[in-house]
Order: C-alpha cells, then structure tokens, then sequence
C-alpha cells in the first residue's frame, strides 16, 4: 500500500514538473539540458501510472490495495465520466506509448505523447481513495496532502525553477 501511494506521488510530482516546462508565462527553456529533463519527467510519468493501472499483475497495480474492486472501480470511473471501454482504450495509448518509445525504441517514425489529464485524475483518484479508505493500519502516520494538494505543491516549485 505505501508503494502505491509513492508510485502516485512520483507521478504527480512529475508530472506537475512536466507542465510547469510548457507553461506559457514561463520563458521557456530550450537548452538540450531542459528539453530532455522535460522529456524524462513525461517517461517517468507514464512508467509510473502503467504500474498502477496498465500492469494488471504487477505487484502495484490498483487492485493489489484496494479492498473492494468493484465499488473503487465504478467510483473511480465515474469521477472521469468514462466506461470500462474507454478506460481500458486509455490503458493502452498510455501502454502503446511507454512500449514503443520509453521500454523499447520501436521503428515508429512520430510519436505521440499520450493525453495526461485523466491519468493525472485516475491517479490523484487512486491516492486519495488509498489514504481514505485503505489505510487501516495506519502506514501513513504523517498525514500526506491530499493529491490536489500535493501536485499544487510541485507545480508551484517547477514553475519557479524553470523561470530561474
């Protein structure tokens, strides 16, 4: 359970860095150096979301935490006003993307990052859910910032270092 909670943090923290490299009142930095840490943040971003959601049998996916799939699944699912299909279509743009061109460098000419709004939802959703109705054993002792919160937190701080 603190693994996925750390998984949904390193996603919003990237995230939240990745955006903060495309904002429009921020010059932006187009130096090799910026352009690929901005890169790497957005690999790092779909990584951590497959292992969440994408990798049904890896030890962090959602379902390993979670207590009652069913009930999560459909709340979840209507917090992002999309069916099990269409979900399961944003699994694979987000898979389709980390394999072809962050696991492997396949021999696609363009690539195509995947959409991130509803992975940051799905995610923020996940976090939130863990801490409220998961942690009865109390792993999170220091009371972490709810997602919203959280992400603002390194939004706020990525857009100071790029304007640097």
């Amino acid at each position: 359970m603190r693994k996925v909670v750390i998984l949904c943090s390193h996603f919003l923290r990237n995230l939240a860095y990745y955006r903060a490299g495309w904002r429009h009142s921020i010059p932006r930095r187009t130096t090799q150096f910026w352009v690929t840490a901005n890169g790497n943040f957005l690999d790092h971003c779909v990584l951590d979301w497959c292992k969440l959601f994408a990798d049904v049998r890896g030890k962090h996916h959602w379902r390993k935490v979670v207590t009652d799939h069913d009930a999560f699944l459909a709340s979840m699912l209507a917090v992002l006003r999309m069916n099990s299909d269409d979900f399961d279509a944003y699994i694979n743009e987000m898979q389709t993307y980390r394999d072809k061109f962050v696991a492997h460098l396949d021999l696609e000419n363009v690539m195509y990052p995947p959409r991130l709004r509803l992975a940051r939802r799905s995610a923020s959703y996940l976090y939130d859910y863990v801490l409220l109705h998961e942690d009865d054993d109390g792993f999170f002792p220091e009371g972490p910032l709810t997602a919203a919160r959280f992400y603002r937190l390194f939004a706020n701080e990525g857009r100071g270092v790029y304007a640097v």
